[in-house]
């Protein structure tokens, strides 16, 4: 994958999931906007001060009379929206479309381009002097772009992750590059132009199949600029920065080596007059099975990721190996899973091969292990192991001597000498016992916390990703078993569901803490019904059909394919009518979603929709509805009168009752104080003590009716007691 999942933010406390939404509700209880234009075969919008800030749904978008700015990549990328053409309401001054194509009024600048219009080649117009940022971000359908000479500026990021684009003939006059064919997976050919002559941030990474060509006179590269890219390089012979040894981009001198090709071979010597390695070089390559390292120093982290690798063989030179300072590292690994082999020669003084593994001289410190064996033997003077150890292995065994005085083995695990810490989980197990000592077992946890900064993996562990079942020792203080899944003892924090287990799971009730990442990786989970408000990254939850929050859930939030990893493909998915909050990303392309109507549900980023049906269906899904609330009662007021409060509003008799409430934390809409729970539609009023509202001017009135045995409250009305 491109995107490092490296990324840190704080823990989900299940509040957290409303902060900036509750920014937005603090000026009231319900928006005052939503999203307009939604229906079928078009692009819904929501505006704020001219600008084109959010949208959902596929098909024409329509730039409206007033608008002067919009923004699309991140809801393309995401899935919510997809344009198949532009269109620009008659007297707008900033926007015009030609043939579904967005420009400025003065069609200098090509500002965006349909992500689904379903055309596979295009050619620049010849008057156009600019492309905007994201301008063909995320396109379907091109494989072919024509770029004139009169382009002075394309912006950053301009073709990332066009799946399909295989050729770009580019005669722009640019001075540099940046992102410019981020992800482009499919681009084979693109003739960088002469003027360029530096290549920057992200240009190709990801572009594997990309045959490159260095002009004479490119003097600067980016060291993440061919990440994972490039089947082959080429270097102008009069070009005084680059060369090519042994098929991998240098520095002229040679001292330096920038990349090697992603595809190109499974072989690699890195010969002693490398001096520096650019940390991308060979960064997540899933080709290289053999490295030779002939250099006196060498940093570990370089091969992150290099999934395929099974043997690395130093020289005597080495002096210096460098491990365990990325941030990589402490996540996940170093995901080398099918390294067999670390060869030392026997002379070198500074470091020592065991049974495939890397040692410090004195053997005391293991510094990585040979996850792809099928048995892990661990020198017995071993007393520190820097390896996080979190990664996929495919042991099956694991030993250790018994007088070793810092490590145990019990059952093929290893442990701390105590047994309260697991170290390192074999790979290969399918049902594991707790020690009844054990009070550690983080090495096994996925970690992923929603802060809306920098969302992502904190830990993506998969050293037990053959784990099917999971006992805890009655006894134990600190865990629980049931049905093979493991709780902390008080049955409040699911703590870990083992990713081979099979079938359909039903979170328990008395649940109220869930790590978004707790399900990932599931891949023989079919069906999951969930009680708590909840974030969930179903990533390799290749089997799961069914999804379903039960009543009293208000908040929803679903990752289906966290950076594109390999998703889950829900069929059917239900949500309570209690839902207030819900964002969907990627759950599947053939979902059908249950909902309730007329319930009054919140969208992501603080943007009011009118149903679920309506968020849904605009991202592509179908909709089925369980049932519908009665609507918003009217004519309602709230007089107080000495000690007490009258309340009354118009009847309607197809209720089946009230509920009045006030909320005394505006930082916490869904907490309300119920004041009044009114049985029967034909009721119009109700009378309760003043000092109830602790002081609250505001209060909430909602009709409910029966369905399915459950109450289905519609949207509330709020009033000002006078």
């Amino acid at each position: 994958m491109i995107e490092k999942l490296s990324k840190k933010f704080l823990c989900d406390k299940h509040c957290k999931i409303f902060l900036f939404m509750v920014c937005w509700l603090c000026a009231g209880f319900y928006y005052s906007n939503a999203y307009v234009g939604a229906s079928e075969g078009k692009v819904a919008v929501y505006t704020k001060d001219n600008v084109i800030v959010d949208c959902q749904g596929k098909g024409t978008l329509t730039i409206g009379k007033n608008i002067k700015k919009i923004s699309l990549a991140k809801y393309i990328e995401s899935g919510k929206a997809s344009v198949t053409e532009f269109k620009v309401v008659s007297g707008n001054k900033y926007f015009t479309a030609v043939d579904g194509v967005l420009f400025s009024k003065d069609k200098s600048q090509l500002v965006l381009y349909p992500d689904a219009k379903e055309v596979t080649s295009y050619t620049v117009k010849a008057n156009v002097k600019s492309i905007s940022q994201d301008a063909f971000a995320y396109n379907k359908y091109l494989k072919s772009v024509t770029i004139p000479k009169s382009v002075n500026t394309i912006g950053y990021y301009a073709f990332q992750n066009c799946a399909k684009l295989e050729r770009v003939i580019c005669k722009a006059n640019i001075s540099s590059l940046c992102g410019t064919f981020y992800n482009c997976k499919s681009l084979k050919s693109f003739d960088i132009p002469e003027t360029v002559t530096e290549i920057m941030d992200n240009t190709f990474a990801g572009c594997e199949s990309l045959e490159v060509k260095i002009g004479k006179h490119i003097s600067y590269i980016y060291d993440n600029a061919f990440y994972n890219a490039a089947v082959s390089f080429e270097v102008d012979k009069d070009n005084t920065h680059y060369t090519v040894i042994d098929d991998a981009l240098c520095s002229a001198d040679g001292t330096r080596l920038m990349f090697f090709p992603y595809k190109k071979q499974d072989i690699y010597t890195i010969q002693d007059t490398i001096i520096n390695i650019n940390m991308y070089a060979f960064y997540e390559n899933e080709f290289v099975k053999e490295i030779t390292v002939n250099t006196k120093e060498f940093n570990m982290n370089i091969l992150y990721g290099c999934i395929n690798l099974e043997k690395i063989i130093f020289s005597d030179n080495i002096e210096n190996i460098i491990v365990g300072d990325s941030e990589d590292v402490v996540i996940t690994g170093y995901n080398l899973k099918n390294l067999k082999d670390i060869v030392i020669p026997e002379t070198n003084k500074y470091y020592k091969s065991y049974e495939g593994g890397l040692y410090s001289a004195d053997y005391k410190n293991l510094y990585m292990i040979p996850a792809g064996r099928d048995t892990l033997i661990i020198n017995e003077n071993v007393e520190s192991i820097q390896d996080s150890c979190s990664g996929q292995n495919s042991f099956k065994s694991i030993s250790i001597s018994d007088n070793n005085k810092f490590f145990k083995v019990k059952n093929n695990v290893l442990y701390d000498k105590d047994i309260t810490k697991i170290v390192i989980f074999p790979g290969q197990m399918t049902t594991y016992e707790i020690p009844i000592t054990l009070n550690d077992i983080s090495v096994l946890v996925n970690d992923f916390c929603t802060d809306f900064e920098d969302e992502g993996f904190t830990k993506n562990n998969s050293a037990a990703y053959n784990l099917e079942n999971i006992i805890a020792d009655k006894a134990s203080s600190q865990f629980k078993t049931v049905d093979g899944v493991l709780y902390n003892k008080d049955m409040t924090e699911l703590v870990l569901y083992p990713q081979k287990r099979k079938g359909a799971y039903a979170v328990p009730d008395s649940i109220t803490k869930i790590n978004p990442a707790t399900f990932t990786s599931a891949s023989a989970l079919t069906g999951l019904t969930v009680p708590v408000n909840s974030t969930l990254v179903l990533n390799g939850c290749s089997s799961l059909k069914k999804l379903e929050y039960v009543e009293g859930v208000a908040s929803v939030t679903i990752y289906g394919n966290w950076l594109y990893t390999g998703g889950v493909q829900l069929e059917r998915l239900y949500l309570p009518s209690s839902i207030r909050y819900i964002h969907l990303v990627r759950i599947g392309d053939n979902t059908t979603v249950y909902g309730y109507n007329n319930t009054g549900e919140y969208e992501y980023d603080g943007n009011a929709i009118d149903s679920v049906k309506t968020y849904v269906t605009g991202l592509g899904h179908k909709y089925k509805s369980l049932g519908a609330a009665p609507k918003t009662v009217q004519n309602c007021k709230a007089v107080k009168n000495r000690s007490n409060v009258k309340v009354s509003w118009k009847a309607r008799p197809q209720a089946a009752g009230y509920k009045i409430s006030y909320v005394p934390d505006k930082r916490n809409i869904y907490k309300e104080i119920v004041l009044k729970n009114i049985v029967g539609g034909k009721r119009g009023s109700c009378t309760f003590k003043k000092s109830r509202l602790n002081g609250s001017k505001k209060i909430l009135i909602r009709a409910y009716k029966m369905v399915n045995g459950i109450k289905i409250y519609g949207k509330p009305i709020e009033i000002t007691c006078k």
